[in-house]
């Protein structure tokens, strides 16, 4: 049995699509939703197969959706779009799954055959929108918020999980592994333990022992490894 949730603003076009989608006896719709914050939310919790992803969407569009999610969990995509020539040559020539709006009966056959056959890994690193984050999602029981690149202080990793801090001092866990945050934003690795916004740091102080910190704008200090440290110096022109 395949899991899907199916993604799109539009209340007919996921009903349509669920109405195509239902013949399909190994194919198990797990629910619908009519944006991207709600379905990050749907995706960390219920963890599905597949999901029928439409593009535009307010706010957060689906390709910056796919630069929130893990890509070791990464469920399989396949793109919803109205008739957009450019992204559906972009699709066929990275070998994404597609289906132009409105969805037919015997185009979506042809994804489902592929997806019974395999649901291997797909590269979004081609997708610019994919490969950098504007704001962070951090998820509770209850939401999913969003944290500005901006008004991100610093981010932690713990033994209980990724915290993310923010210029109030709230910290919220996400999901996302300190590595991927590294590749996907301008946050500065400091340790193997922490990001930094280098905006929000006041100073660099040397502490014994070679060992040095960030303190930031709010006084929170931050460690930075022997290691990095060269680095560091280097990048930000200190001699």
């Amino acid at each position: 049995m395949i899991t899907a949730l199916i993604v799109d603003d539009e209340p007919f076009a996921r009903q349509a699509l669920r109405r195509t989608l239902e013949p399909a006896a190994d194919i198990r719709i797990l629910g619908e939703c009519g944006n991207a914050i709600e379905a990050l939310g749907r995706i960390h919790a219920d963890k599905p197969d597949v999901v029928f992803l439409d593009i535009q969407m307010p706010q957060i569009t689906g390709i910056e959706m796919l630069g929130m999610l893990d890509p070791d969990t990464m469920p399989h995509i396949v793109f919803l779009t109205a008739y957009d020539e450019y992204a559906v040559q972009a699709f066929e020539k990275n070998a994404f799954d597609y289906l132009l709006k409105p969805v037919t009966a015997d185009r979506l056959e042809q994804t489902l055959r592929r997806l019974r056959n395999s649901l291997c890994r797909q590269d979004f690193s081609v997708l610019p929108e994919a490969s950098r984050l504007r704001q962070i999602p951090c998820f509770s029981q209850q939401a999913v918020v969003f944290i500005k690149l901006d008004e991100v202080e610093y981010v932690e990793s713990r033994t209980t999980g990724i915290y993310v801090s923010d210029l109030e001092g709230h910290e919220r866990m996400t999901t996302l592994r300190l590595n991927i945050l590294q590749q996907r934003t301008a946050l500065l690795r400091c340790h193997r333990q922490y990001l930094v916004n280098i905006d929000l740091v006041h100073k660099l102080r040397y502490l014994e022992s070679g060992l040095a910190e960030f303190v930031t704008r709010r006084g929170r200090a931050i460690p930075i490894s022997r290691r990095l440290l060269p680095e560091i110096k280097e990048r930000l022109g200190i001699m």
